[in-house]
């Protein structure tokens, strides 16, 4: 038996009007019962338009401070299931956007009540794969998918090329939340609402991972698609320094709730290529500093530090 498919859409935007503007155009023109807009403490024009807008599909809320990635989606997604009676949740970020068929092909995917997540096929606007969006698979799930990652690094556990161009659903085990359907009764159960203490990265894997420990399948569609027009390069090597915190402290989380109790050994495979990222800071001393406080807060599972907080420590302002 086949479920009912009504979707809401969330974004999260800060200071891309552009590219909301974009993302906006393209997921309302297609069937959507909803679409709330969390709007993140912008400084630009973002406020002003949203509420220009007339259509009566739209939620926007206004924080009253930057939430983050995760503080937006969590409180998104608490919004899309108070204003609307829907069956899944899409979520995606302002510079993300459906291709102009990609609700049509989710509607017409045949999926049982055993799917929890649907994950999109994910592009650059260049048509080439975005490696930041790329699905992963648990490699600390079972041997076969161990050794192969142990052996030959973190590829051995993304989802390969080949996914991309199936013509079926293939299952994975965590994605991003840039074209990430997540059923809804999940979230009012055991799933819940996505980790707002979490800030920005990983938060989405970390999320996701826990469908398939809930028993559920996590799926990825190659026929759904989307483009994230990232300003972030497609080897994920640019970026501010104070987001290496984020990036470091949570992925010690993920990688807690991947390896279960081989954690401790996980964890020092996996410091060597989290210091090569030095290769891409051009202070190597303020590099250190965020790395040791990243990896002793992600030890010591600290997530209270806010985002002023982190700025103020690593970029002096």
């Amino acid at each position: 038996m086949f479920d009912s498919k009504k979707i809401v859409a969330v974004i999260v935007t800060r200071n891309r009007i552009d590219k909301l503007k974009v993302a906006y155009r393209k997921i309302i023109c297609q069937h959507i019962e909803g679409l709330v807009i969390v709007n993140n403490l912008s400084s630009d024009e973002t406020k002003s338009w949203l509420e220009s807008l007339d259509e009566p599909r739209l939620v926007v809320y206004h924080s009253e401070k930057n939430l983050g990635g995760a503080g937006g989606f969590n409180i998104g997604f608490k919004i899309a299931l108070k204003k609307y009676n829907c069956d899944w949740i899409l979520c995606f970020d302002d510079d993300a956007y459906p291709y102009d068929n990609a609700i049509k092909n989710f509607l017409d995917l045949e999926i049982d009540s055993t799917v929890g997540g649907v994950a999109a096929a994910v592009f650059l606007p260049d048509g080439t794969i975005c490696q930041m969006n790329r699905p992963i698979f648990n490699p600390f799930s079972n041997i076969k998918k161990f050794l192969p990652a142990f052996l030959k690094g973190e590829k051995n556990y993304h989802v390969p090329d080949s996914f991309y161009f199936k013509n079926y659903c293939m299952e994975i085990d965590a994605s991003s939340f840039v074209g990430c359907f997540i059923r809804s009764s999940l979230v009012r159960g055991k799933l819940g609402f996505p980790r707002k203490d979490l800030f920005l990265y990983i938060d989405d894997l970390i999320y996701t991972l826990q469908i398939g420990k809930l028993g559920y399948k996590l799926l990825f569609s190659p026929s759904v698609k989307f483009i994230h027009d990232c300003e972030t390069v497609n080897n994920g090597s640019v970026y501010p320094i104070w987001r290496l915190y984020y990036l470091i402290r949570n992925n010690i989380e993920l990688l807690r709730k991947q390896a279960g109790f081989v954690f401790p050994f996980a964890f020092l495979s996996k410091v060597g290529s989290w210091l090569l990222k030095i290769r891409f800071f051009e202070n190597k001393k303020l590099f250190m500093k965020v790395f040791f406080f990243a990896v002793l807060d992600g030890l010591r599972k600290d997530f209270s530090k806010d985002i002023d907080l982190i700025r103020l420590k690593f970029d002096g302002k």
